[in-house]
């Protein structure tokens, strides 16, 4: 791996959206049609199309087909984020007066906070942290709403849906000690995930939810609580670590990863982050290290996070050139490839994996066989593209294999 990043010009182009600089990198007039259709494929592989759509509107020099994709997968996202936002202000209502305090996460906050537009930021789901205590009163009020479960349908390898796709629903598996099963509302269009904690368990010594509440902050244009600033920069920075870290059977590894540093470079440079602060939360959480990966990976491709600031959490041995070969390798790379976790995790895992992942009852063998298989069939394309290219599976391995040698800075 070269010393220094050497993006290709799509993603020149998407660098442009996701950290603007003074002078463009890359000319796009003059692209032939391949490269334009190569660009919305990634563009939409890290959920980067509405943001794309209003960028090359301002700076001009894109074809009309393009721009008119590019426009459906904006005003697609719009008309799916205005319903998003309405049923997340129902349901905090709701919840209000029932007495439960709820506070915003990832999404849902970012688009109060730090976007102009709501719209150029892709949302799948709401997600909204609840104290543990009133987590079964938050189950019951939404549910009186007409909001319930329904099976994980995307364990039968379907790819992962788009907001431009029909509207669908699709659901994570229960059993995460982060969040409560999803429930999806009457319309089957959207899912709401209560959390207990924003981090899952054995990443990090955990997260101190007394502190996060008291540093939480009321929006003044909607009421609703979110995260201070610097709390919503740890919880972006070790989202964005944690994907890149593995992968699942619909988006490997790789998808969202702009999309989630346009939500790092949007954070710090629409709010005044108090930098001591969010090393010392790091530190004192066990996330150090994730919360350095994400920063350093935004810094590398031109979001200005000031190095200094964040010398407290870089973790012991960590070389630049292994940050670089995390932003190669993870970020500036778009389509299917083998999950990087470990050889065990593709061939034999575990029946918690099975049991979480897959919907199958850990205690019956049949139903433990039929969730293997289903896993299996979903991982045919990432399988056949290690076969393709053997050395960028043996590259991403060795990649983990570093990263899960660093160790937090005491």
């Amino acid at each position: 791996m070269p010393q220094t990043l050497s993006p290709e010009p799509e993603y020149l182009l998407l660098l442009d959206v996701v950290a603007p600089v003074t002078s463009p990198r890359t000319d796009h007039r003059t692209w032939d049609s391949g490269r334009w259709g190569r660009l919305l494929d990634i563009a939409d592989w890290h959920r980067l199309s509405p943001a794309l759509h209003t960028h090359l509107n301002a700076v001009g020099g894109a074809p009309a087909p393009v721009l008119s994709a590019l426009e459906r997968a904006y005003l697609a996202n719009a008309a799916r984020s205005m319903f998003i936002r309405a049923t997340a202000a129902q349901l905090l209502e709701t919840l209000d007066h029932k007495g439960i305090r709820a506070m915003m996460l990832k999404g849902a906050a970012l688009v109060e906070t730090v976007y102009d537009d709501p719209a150029e930021r892709e949302m799948l789901d709401i997600d909204a942290l609840v104290p543990a205590d009133q987590l079964g009163a938050a189950t019951a009020a939404i549910t009186e709403l007409g909001y319930a479960p329904v099976p994980d349908e995307s364990t039968d390898a379907g790819p992962e849906q788009h907001p431009a796709d029909p509207p669908t629903v699709r659901v994570k598996a229960s059993g995460n000690a982060m969040h409560d099963e999803a429930l999806v509302g009457p319309e089957q269009l959207v899912a709401v995930e209560l959390h207990r904690q924003i981090a899952l368990a054995g990443e990090g010594n955990g997260i101190d939810l007394g502190k996060l509440w008291d540093r939480a902050r009321a929006n003044p244009a909607t009421g609703h609580t979110v995260p201070s600033p610097e709390d919503l920069l740890i919880h972006v920075c070790f989202h964005f670590t944690r994907n890149r870290l593995g992968g699942t059977a619909r988006r490997r590894n790789t998808g969202g990863a702009l999309a989630q540093l346009l939500d790092i470079q949007r954070t710090v440079t629409h709010e005044a982050v108090d930098w001591d602060q969010l090393t010392r939360t790091a530190r004192e959480s066990g996330l150090g290290t994730r919360v350095f990966l994400g920063l350093f990976a935004a810094r590398e491709l031109g979001v200005p996070i000031p190095a200094d600031a964040i010398e407290p959490i870089r973790p012991t041995a960590f070389d630049q050139q292994l940050g670089r070969r995390l932003v190669a390798l993870r970020v500036l790379r778009a389509g299917d490839h083998l999950p990087v976790r470990s050889v065990r995790w593709m061939f034999a895992p575990s029946r918690e994996v099975l049991r979480r992942g897959w919907n199958a009852d850990s205690t019956a063998t049949l139903s433990l066989a039929r969730a293997y298989m289903r896993r299996a069939r979903a991982h045919v394309p990432e399988a056949r593209s290690a076969m393709r290219r053997p050395w960028v599976y043996v590259q991403d391995r060795r990649l983990n294999t570093q990263i899960d040698a660093l160790k937090e800075r005491t």
